[in-house]
């Protein structure tokens, strides 16, 4: 087992965070290839978001780190020039999880060439500005790397107030934590569930060490990771498919109040012709709402997506409520969910608790393997040995407790325009809405609001 907090004490020099281009969600690969082969050239901008505004991200993390870490991301290749072998190529190019070679020779091509778009990035106060633009096909792939790379130095300056004795004790619990919670779940056959957790991670060692410990402890109930270096150096199967930013970028680029209506199902038509295989085929329903999502979809579509797609994932709303709403919409089509082997992949904030709450209430109605996230990959609430006083970084007081900052913090980074138009997620819970507030008004407009609720979000 890693020794973290000697790693803490002692940190490589440079200890970089990201250390190869495929400590990336899988899904950026899936969603790359789309974007890259439908919708190649549209200039997009993401913008990082704090969601909780109590977190003095500027305060914590220095700028200049920030700077060096990103800028060492913008150094790596998953090719470098003059070298004739790459295994990471080698490995994309050999991937037959979802077909075979899913990836077309023209993608890879592209990928050996990659090279991370420039960033901007300045202070505002407590908080950062941080935004990346340029060509979507490379753009997309600084989300899931950034976020873990904020997450990851903010945990390092919190780590470097305390002693070895208090990290010892913070290590430790956060141990005997993962260790209770994987064989709680195990204890429930029914529950089977990949790892989602790269972006809010405690870091590149904690979550390689939860990877290593689920697989372990749950064996073929553990599916898999969403973390494509640890799929490829775990003999893992990587696990992904797509995000809200594929609608959100063709409703942004959509004319009229009609087409971006019916951008949302211009993207399962254009995904599903380019990936045949059905274990890709997820619909993810909630980026406008999943209420209007299934009552509107034409009839032909419809039909295409309750026959022939596999299922689809839940991340906002109730995962029971949205789970048994797709179960009634896939009967309304002839669909039995069991017999045919359809499934909802919750993946919205969960821990031990929930998942199992979901697994009773789900069972024989529909199988229901989770993505587990922020909470399988920063389960450090609870665990800090002064967990309930106020933390004092570099003397200050923050108005936070120990506890409060030891979490998953509520980071996301998402795109904000395409082509100059804003972008905009409304979501089932209207707490996760981004987007400008004259952008979301419209959006509302268009599409109602239906099914939609307000609830706190925690990751």
């Amino acid at each position: 087992m890693t020794d973290f907090v000697r790693r803490v004490l002692r940190p490589e020099n440079p200890d970089w965070i990201i250390r190869s281009l495929l400590d990336v969600d899988f899904y950026k690969f899936t969603m790359g290839y789309y974007i890259f082969t439908k919708h190649p050239g549209v200039n997009v901008k993401f913008r990082l978001i704090n969601r909780n505004k109590k977190l003095p991200l500027a305060r914590l993390i220095d700028e200049e780190e920030l700077r060096a870490q990103l800028d060492h991301v913008r150094a790596l290749r998953l090719q470098y020039p003059g070298k004739r072998v790459s295994t990471n190529i080698y490995y994309l190019r050999g991937m037959d999880v979802y077909g075979d070679r899913m990836f077309s020779e023209e993608y890879l091509k592209f990928l050996s060439q990659l090279e991370m778009t420039p960033y901007t990035l300045n202070r505002a106060g407590d908080q950062f500005e941080l935004t990346f633009e340029g060509p979507w096909e490379v753009v997309t792939f600084w989300e899931t790397i950034a976020l873990a790379i904020v997450c990851e130095l903010l945990y390092r300056k919190l780590m470097s107030q305390m002693d070895r004795e208090e990290l010892e004790d913070l290590y430790r619990a956060a141990v005997s934590k993962l260790d209770k919670n994987l064989r709680t779940l195990r204890k429930y056959p029914g529950i089977k569930f990949a790892d989602f957790g790269q972006r809010r991670r405690h870091s590149f060692l904690w979550q390689q060490f939860a990877v290593q410990k689920a697989s372990k402890i749950m064996g073929g109930n553990f599916t898999g990771t969403s973390n494509t270096w640890m799929a490829f150096n775990q003999d893992l199967v990587p696990i992904g498919t797509n995000a809200h930013e594929l609608p959100m970028v063709l409703t942004a680029l959509a004319p009229t109040d009609r087409a971006k209506k019916s951008a949302q199902y211009d993207v399962l038509r254009e995904w599903g012709s380019l990936f045949p295989h059905n274990a890709l085929r997820i619909v993810l329903p909630d980026t406008y709402g999943s209420r209007q999502f299934w009552r509107d979809m034409p009839a032909d579509l419809a039909d295409d997506v309750a026959h022939n797609w596999r299922g689809m994932r839940q991340d906002s709303g109730g995962a029971v409520e949205e789970a048994l709403a797709f179960v009634e919409w896939l009967k309304a089509h002839g669909v039995d969910p069991i017999k045919d082997n359809k499934i909802v992949i919750p993946s919205d904030g969960l821990d031990v608790d929930s998942m199992t709450e979901i697994d009773r209430s789900l069972d024989g109605i529909i199988g229901h393997p989770f993505g587990w996230g922020t909470n399988l990959t920063n389960g450090f609430a609870g665990c800090h040995p002064r967990g309930g006083e106020l933390a004092f970084v570099d003397g200050v007081c923050l108005n936070l407790t120990n506890d409060q900052l030891f979490r998953g913090q509520s980071l996301v980074i998402k795109v904000e325009s395409a082509n100059g138009n804003g972008a905009v997620k409304l979501s089932n819970n209207i707490q996760k809405a981004t987007g400008h507030p004259d952008d979301v008004a419209r959006y509302v407009k268009i599409f109602g609001s239906e099914g939609q609720i307000s609830q706190d979000v925690s990751v």
